[in-house]
């Protein structure tokens, strides 16, 4: 009565079959997909906060700028802002009644094309609901 175990029917060879092998290989193309997918989206992260971080600096130069002249204005050189700075962000400002309100307004481009960031005198910056980073 002697029973064979597994190892006897494989000839007495060691290794991986080639299932464990490839449930292995398919874990790790898993666990790989979701550490590219999250380092992307850790990066756009990123990304947005520059657009969060540019609007909050326009907020304070134009209160600046506001307090020397009293208005606003739509002119971004004026208020010494560098766009090279801002590589992912357009910034353009719209004034309102008679430039005594704007918005302020961060478009995304290249990457962060589609994005769209505002912002108003309040300080808030809010990003649009169409934005393909939501």
């Amino acid at each position: 009565m002697n029973r064979l175990t597994p190892a006897d029917h494989r000839g007495d060879k060691r290794g991986f079959t080639l299932i464990e092998l490839t449930i292995v290989v398919a874990l790790i193309g898993i666990l790989a997909g979701l550490a590219v997918y999250t380092y992307r989206m850790m990066v756009n992260k990123a990304r947005m906060t520059q657009a969060k971080t540019v609007l909050s600096h326009l907020t304070k130069t134009e209160t600046i700028y506001f307090t020397e002249h009293d208005v606003y204005t739509d002119n971004v050189i004026l208020l010494d802002f560098d766009p090279v700075k801002y590589p992912y962000y357009q910034v353009s400002v719209v004034l309102d009644n008679d430039a005594k309100n704007y918005t302020g307004i961060a478009t995304g481009i290249g990457v962060m094309a589609g994005d769209l960031w505002t912002i108003t005198k309040d300080g808030q910056p809010t990003q649009a609901d169409n934005s393909v980073f939501r």
